[in-house]
């Protein structure tokens, strides 16, 4: 599952706001054995990459590249250099890649990052730049690549639950579906190809915030384009950038990727200090934000596929959204991208939407809490027989839904006092526990 942080607008705003925080969906089968034999991936010949590495508008030279496949042992462990020989940038901060390297299979998610250059100022030894390209199989499809702030800030956002660090990107062989979403995440961000924001195929109704990835870029821009500088050492714009993004639970970074780091996974910390560093070349890029922002979460919005008013929503095991609609009387879902689902919104017979929870099968349900009932749709969406659900009028005002271990519905009435527990079927009974007060919410322990 794929856990996202949601902004609820009013009903005047049917806009759905994902913010890019924790990615963890999908579920990955391992490798089979049988008697003699082991199965496994099948490696794919790598082809050839070029493109050009940059510090805001100045090229870097003397860069060294480094494609690297990320892993699938564990969150942040090592990624897998790809390349064995040394590959440098040239004086306008050119590169080309011969193809001489081995994805393990064509589902390998492979990235490229650029460590120290000169960008004008003198080689500089905290340089760090990525750019996240996706599965192997579809290098092919990459004509040129524009590594620079922006695509590191996409990368790092995106990819930010499955980092360490440059060379640390990695999930767990069970949520390799999860890593490919945010791998894709970066795409909705930014162009690979120019290195500007957004990227180059939103959905329709897809809005990402530019100005605010371009003034992220600027801040690391204002290091990059130096000789570099290290931490506690405020005459310098790198000494400034490692001493603010440490958020004093560890030690301070010494490379740009390191800081984007930190600041993507505590957005709320020393955010005037950061926006202050000064620019070390004039502004990178001019289309940042006017003014200071709260924070430095980057958050999505998406709107399409009948969106109305949303009241709650969900993520399946493949990473898709459904959501709840609080007027109205369907749901809507959402594929990873934010784009709508074919035949989104599947009607539901929805009244006053305020809570959702998928199954194991990959179907939702919704608590109706103005219809006392619970509505319930398979994973393609269309209507379990039965659907909705009014077990004996138990339920008065649901407002609450979550599964347990045994596949069974636990719905909290915050009208009576009691909590309706459904059967896989849609047959309930209630508890009426002591001291439970209009309960609005309810989560099943694991255990």
């Amino acid at each position: 599952m794929r856990i996202l942080h949601t902004t609820r607008q009013t009903m005047k705003s049917p806009v759905l706001a994902l913010v890019l925080t924790l990615a963890v969906s999908g579920v990955l089968t391992g490798c089979g054995t049988g008697a003699g034999t082991v199965s496994g991936p099948t490696p794919m010949s790598g082809v050839a990459l070029q493109g050009k590495v940059m510090g805001g508008q100045q090229p870097i030279s003397g860069a060294t590249i480094q494609l690297y496949g990320a892993g699938v042992t564990g969150y942040g462990l090592a990624a897998s250099p790809l390349i064995s020989t040394v590959i440098k940038t040239g004086p306008d901060g050119s590169f080309n890649i011969a193809g001489d390297y081995t994805c393990t299979s064509g589902a390998q998610l492979v990235y490229l990052a650029a460590t120290q250059g000169d960008a004008g100022s003198g080689n500089n030894a905290n340089l760090a730049l990525m750019a996240a390209l996706g599965p192997c199989i579809g290098l092919s499809s990459i004509s040129f690549v524009t590594m620079n702030e922006v695509t590191t800030v996409a990368s790092v956002w995106a990819l930010s639950p499955f980092m360490t660090g440059l060379a640390n990107v990695g999930s767990s062989a069970t949520n390799v579906t999860g890593m490919t979403n945010a791998f894709a995440d970066v795409n909705t961000l930014v162009n690979i190809a120019t290195g500007t924001a957004p990227g180059a195929s939103l959905p329709t109704g897809t809005t990402v915030p530019s100005s605010e990835i371009y003034t992220l870029a600027n801040i690391l821009a204002a290091c990059i384009n130096t000789n570099g500088g290290v931490a506690g050492t405020p005459t310098t714009n790198c000494g400034k950038l490692f001493s603010d993004v440490n958020p004093g639970t560890g030690s301070a970074p010494t490379d740009t990727v390191a800081a984007a780091m930190d600041i993507a996974q505590h957005p709320g910390s020393n955010v005037a200090a950061l926006y202050a560093i000064p620019p070390a070349i004039g502004a990178a890029f001019p289309s940042g934000l006017g003014s200071q922002p709260n924070d430095f979460t980057i958050a999505v919005n998406f709107t399409g596929g009948g969106i109305s008013a949303p009241a709650a929503l969900a993520a399946d095991a493949s990473g898709n959204i459904w959501i709840a609609n609080g007027s109205g009387a369907a749901v809507t879902e959402l594929s990873h991208s934010g784009e709508p689902v074919s035949g989104s919104p599947f009607a539901a017979s929805l009244s006053g939407a305020s809570a959702i929870a998928i199954d194991t099968t990959g179907g939702p349900w919704i608590t109706n809490t103005t219809g006392n009932s619970v509505s319930r749709l398979t994973s393609s969406g269309s209507v379990v027989t039965g659907s909705p659900y009014n077990t004996a009028g138990y339920f008065s005002a649901p407002t609450g839904i979550s599964f347990d271990t045994t596949g069974r519905a636990w719905v909290s009435n915050s009208s009576n006092n009691s909590v309706t527990v459904l059967s896989t079927s849609g047959v309930g009974f209630n508890y009426t526990p002591s001291g439970l007060t209009t309960p609005v919410g309810l989560a099943v322990s694991a255990h």
